[in-house]
């Protein structure tokens, strides 16, 4: 049986953001989630209708519930949370039921 946690952030900009303000704020939030402790890997998407689905994997809960405390008083995630529309942001953790992975290599 697993313990990773699987966390699901879904959410959608404040209207009339630019995406490049959310591709500035890659960097400093991906510094951010490596030094957490139990942090695995992150992927962002965008559906066709504009919603943003962040996924982090984590080691365990514990790490999972002690990051996005961290996250919501980081100053390096700050900028990500000035240009999201709070109402639109649902938040998930879940525990992995399987897990598979064809490679061990970073993400292209």
């Amino acid at each position: 049986m697993t313990t990773t946690v699987i966390e699901l952030v879904t959410y959608k900009l404040k209207p009339g953001i630019d995406k490049s303000a959310l591709e500035t704020s890659h960097p400093k939030v991906n510094d951010f989630l490596k030094a957490q402790a139990g942090f695995l890997y992150r992927s962002l998407s965008e559906d066709k209708n504009g919603l943003l689905h962040d996924i982090v994997y984590w080691q365990d809960m514990s790490c999972a519930e002690q990051a996005s405390k961290a996250f919501e008083q980081s100053s390096a995630c700050a900028s990500l949370m000035s240009i999201t529309d709070m109402e639109s942001v649902t938040m998930q953790h879940m525990t992995a039921m399987t897990e598979a992975m064809s490679c061990q290599g970073e993400p292209a």
